[in-house]
């Protein structure tokens, strides 16, 4: 059973923001699946390379340059949304992976890796997207929650 869908347009005004998606499961279920996709994945603007630089001499102690092999090895760079769930404002889990197209599940009995086993009762529940690397202008993120 479809329980919740968004398809929603990040922005680099999205950066290092936890964004919550609140939905109500309608009644208790055995088992919650959430996929996520977001696109584009991968970086191809022209400033690639200065953005890693930039980050690298953020990284490093003041008047220590990062070797040019250090920042090629690097590219090409990514943007980097991840995924947890929560349950009445508490966490179930997270999957801080690396992945732009993933499904995790939840059930009473068993878990994807990085969430808890937990009975998956009706009520208030929320997908929360993590930024934690928007390089482009836009980026399209959709969620699809099912249930069973």
């Amino acid at each position: 059973m479809e329980i919740y869908f968004a398809e929603v347009a990040l922005t680099r005004d999205d950066l290092h923001k936890h964004i919550a998606f609140p939905f109500v499961l309608p009644r208790d279920m055995s088992k919650m699946t959430v996929k996520y996709r977001y696109s584009p994945k991968r970086y191809g603007g022209k400033d690639a390379y200065s953005l890693a630089l930039a980050a690298f001499r953020d990284a490093y102690p003041e008047g220590v340059e990062p070797e040019e092999k250090e920042i090629l090895d690097e590219l090409p760079l990514n943007n980097h949304v991840t995924l947890s769930l929560e349950r009445e404002g508490a966490l179930v889990g997270t999957a801080h992976r690396h992945s732009d197209n993933a499904e995790y599940f939840v059930s009473r009995t068993a878990a994807s890796p990085g969430f808890t086993p937990t009975e998956v009762r009706g009520g208030e529940w929320a997908v929360v997207l993590s930024t934690h690397a928007i390089l482009d202008e836009v980026i399209t993120a959709t969620i699809e929650v099912t249930a069973e």
